[in-house]
Order: C-alpha cells, then structure tokens, then sequence
C-alpha cells in the first residue's frame, strides 16, 4: 500500500508571519480611506516586520498629510476693481473719476503700489464712488473739472413734437387750400409790430405766484420769438437766484455768471459779449448758473449791475424771475420792468393765485403795474377738469388779456425746447404773449 503523506505543520516563522498579517489587515479595515497613491517603481521584497500596535494619531501632522487636498479659493465676487456705479446702474455705466486713469496700473492689493486688499462683501473698495455720494475728497460728476456730464438730451426717452402727425398733416392740407385767413392776418400785425423801432430798451419781466407753473418756459419762448422777428438784439436774463433752469430750456450751458458781468463792469458790448452766451437764433443770454451749476445766492443791487452793463446795448431784455412774486429780487425786477407776463397753471388753484397776485399789486403801491400785465395760463395736461373760459372771464374782469397755452407734447419733456417740434396751437399762443406785452411795454412810459 502506498504510504500516506503526513500532515504539513508550519513552523513557528511561519505562525508568527501570519499573526502579523491578520493584525495589519485589522488596523487597515479600521482607518479611513486613504487616496490612491501614484504607483512606486518595484521594489526588492522585504522581510516580514513584527507585529506591532496602531499608533495613536497625532492630529496636526497625521491629519495635514492624510486629509484631502482642499479645492483652491474662487475668486472674490467684490475685488478692487469692482464697478459699483455700473453694477446699480448698469444703463447709464460708472462715471469715471478723475484719479481712475493714473490707478489703472496698480495692481490691486499691492503695497508699492498703494494697493489695499480687497473690500469686503457689500463695502466699496478704497477710491471707489458710492452711488449718489461721490468719492470722498473728489468732486461729483458735473462739478469743476469732470466733462463726464450726462446731456439733458439723453434723459428723454422720446422726444416727441407738439403736435400729433395726423394734426400737423391736416393743416398742412388746410394751408394748401387757401385756409388759415385769419392767422394770416395776426402773423402780419405780429410782424408789423416788431419792425417798430423802441424808445429805449425795453424790460419784460415773466414771473408767477410758485414754481412749476411753466414761467421758465414761458420766459424762453418769448425771448426766442422777440430774437427770431427783430432786427436788432435780445437778451434772455436768468434772475432765479438759486438754479435757474432757463440756459437748459434754451439749449447753453454758460461756463460765467451775471456775478462775473458786473465785477467786469465792461465799457463796450463787445467786452460784455464774453460773459453771455446765445443761441442758434440770435439771442444772447445772461446766465445766473456756471455750466449748469449754483453759483451762488445774489442779491438784487448784483443783478441790477449785471444788466445794466449789457442791457443798454440791446432793444428788449426778458427776465425769468425766481418763484414767487413777494421776494426783495422779485419785486425789484417787476418794479423795473415795462411788461409783465404772470403765468399760471390751467387750474382752479391756478386762476386763484392769479387773482390773488393781481389783488396785491393793486393793494400794495403797484396798481401802475396791471395795465401793462398779461395773464399766461399753462395747461400741463392734455385734459383739463377745470372750466378755464370761467377762469378767463374772472382773471379779465380786471381789465387784461388772458391768454391759455395748450397742452404740449415737445415742451413737457422738461429739456431744451426745439422751435420745430412745438405745437402750432402752443406756438400761436407764444405769439400772442408776445405781442400783447410787446406792445403794451411800447406804450409804458419810465418805470421807477
């Protein structure tokens, strides 16, 4: 019978090697997952090492170097660079300032530079203009020495004209046909009065009980049509001695003041033309405003120096007075003036006031005043409430015109006023004005 093979029996190396291996197997299934390791080049087999007990884990350098690669920082959603002004309002864009272009090649956070570190979130970065306050130290956009200003004529989202084409179609037809007689005849008496020669320069005054009731509209139009329709010269005079807006609605930006004219006290009209500005149709225009600007409160003995240096030199002078009729600046101007246009709004508050200003100019040593005033009610919307022929008929049981001045599409934008887009009805409406105060200021004789 063959013989049989005795059992195998491990040798005590062998026992102690696998004993060794059972417990890195058991230390392994206990510690956390480690990263795949890059492979390792093969190396020489070495001899088993005795088993020994896990350490205990240190937490700084174990953990530093078991731990995962942590992901890199994103970049910041607020650097240095950061556009606040285009981020609120990303329609106009950020206005720069005037130190921008000699940071442009700093980088940010550098401190040879004068970098900082980034703002935190929500916080402007050092240098940066915070919207509607400006950067501290720096003046605002539109103040001396920014030319970044935003034109009037962008803030108008549609610069319509006056009058609606399907209108300006018809009377273009009615004119073609032989209509329109009787404005013939007022545009030949209008032109008849404005070849008539004046005795001296002769001042109208447009002034009204509160603001927003059209004046400095009303102001610019006449002083356009007198330049347009005389030979000789015009002036506009801004006399709001806050910020006129009368160079805006006439389309100058004046960069000097009625306070330059009259420190300059200039001897000839040639030296006082450097301190007006004019417009395309002739009239030249004293501004009390620099390049849209306040420049300051004046006082009515300032005013009356500025003008009375150019005033001699022109046929008409008219005056945009500031808000209400009780001012020492107001009352000295209308005190002056040959004519007087008292514009008020289409409204029944509006006739009220008017009522009420005329009451006290006859009630106050100035009753002289109302044979040579004529009453301008504005309409600031294209439908009236209020029954304004009632109006009229009470505003001219005192002896003077009334005039009402429709609804214009053009002029209620606020922004400089284009002859060619007013109204037909509201352009006719200007010329009456200014032929019932032309003609009135004619026939007034000295004023005190």
């Amino acid at each position: 019978m063959p013989q049989q093979e005795a059992p195998r029996q491990d040798t005590p190396q062998q026992n102690a090697a696998q004993q060794n291996a059972a417990q890195q197997d058991a230390v392994a299934a206990q510690a956390p997952p480690q990263p795949d390791a890059a492979p390792q080049p093969d190396a020489p087999p070495q001899p088993p090492e005795p088993a020994q007990q896990p350490p205990e884990q240190e937490p700084s350098a174990q953990q530093g170097a078991d731990a995962p690669a942590e992901p890199q920082q994103a970049d910041l959603l607020v650097h240095s660079e950061f556009d606040w002004e285009a981020a609120v309002n990303p329609v106009l864009g950020a206005v720069p300032t005037a130190d921008q272009s000699g940071r442009d090649g700093a980088e940010p956070g550098d401190a040879a530079s004068g970098g900082s570190a980034p703002p935190a979130h929500g916080q402007p970065a050092p240098g940066q203009a915070v919207p509607g306050q400006g950067v501290p130290g720096q003046s605002l956009p539109g103040q001396a020495g920014d030319a970044h200003q935003i034109p009037a004529d962008d803030l108008v989202r549609k610069n319509q004209h006056g009058d609606p084409l399907a209108r300006r179609l018809g009377r273009g037809v009615r004119n073609a046909m032989g209509g329109g007689a009787r404005e013939a005849r007022e545009r030949a008496a209008f032109a008849e009065l404005m070849q008539r020669s004046v005795p001296s320069s002769r001042q109208i005054a447009v002034a009204s009980v509160r603001g927003g009731a059209g004046k400095t509209t009303m102001a610019a139009m006449l002083a356009t049509e007198l330049a347009l329709h005389r030979a000789d010269r015009v002036l506009a005079a801004d006399a709001d001695a806050e910020l006129g807006s009368l160079p805006l609605r006439l389309g100058v930006r004046p960069q000097m003041s009625l306070f330059e004219l009259a420190a300059a006290n200039p001897a000839t009209f040639e030296e006082a033309e450097r301190y007006l500005a004019r417009t395309p149709q002739g009239l030249y225009v004293l501004s009390s405003t620099r390049g849209g600007r306040i420049a300051g409160e004046f006082t009515l003995e300032t005013f009356q120096t500025a003008l009375s240096s150019v005033s001699r030199y022109v046929a008409a002078t008219v005056v945009d007075c500031g808000a209400g009729i009780l001012t020492e600046v107001n009352r000295g101007v209308v005190a002056g003036s040959h004519g007087l246009v008292l514009v008020t709004p289409g409204t029944v508050d509006g006739a009220l006031s008017a009522r009420g200003a005329l009451e006290w100019y006859s009630a106050n040593d100035q009753g002289g005043l109302l044979g040579r005033t004529v009453i301008a009610m504005v309409s600031h919307a294209p439908q009236v409430g209020a029954d304004l022929q009632r109006a009229q008929q009470m505003l001219a049981a005192w002896g003077l015109p009334v005039v009402f001045v429709p609804y214009d599409r053009h002029l209620a934008t606020g922004s400089s006023v284009e002859l060619s887009k007013v109204s037909a009805a509201a352009r006719s409406a200007f010329t009456r004005i200014v032929h019932e105060v032309f003609s009135r200021s004619l026939a007034a004789g000295g004023v005190r």
